[in-house]
């Protein structure tokens, strides 16, 4: 995130206060390639709202754990 893109700087406070994410903004969020969300989700690692074979959202309490877990 650059400091000198006010409008990116507001998205990311943005998206730190989501109570929900999908695997892109967190992939976003965390500057990491959604695939590793995403097998983070499927090897049960990271909990998620999955509808068929979609992942559809992850809570902000289960990331802060995967990601304390990870070190």
């Amino acid at each position: 995130m650059s400091d000198r893109d006010p409008q990116r700087a507001a998205d990311y406070d943005r998206e730190l206060r989501q109570d929900h994410y999908t695997p892109e903004e967190l992939a976003d969020l965390l500057e990491m390639d959604v695939y590793v969300v995403r097998s983070a989700v499927w090897d049960k690692q990271l909990p998620a709202t999955i509808m068929g074979n979609t992942i559809v959202s992850i809570r902000r309490e289960d990331v802060l754990n995967w990601l304390a877990r990870r070190g």
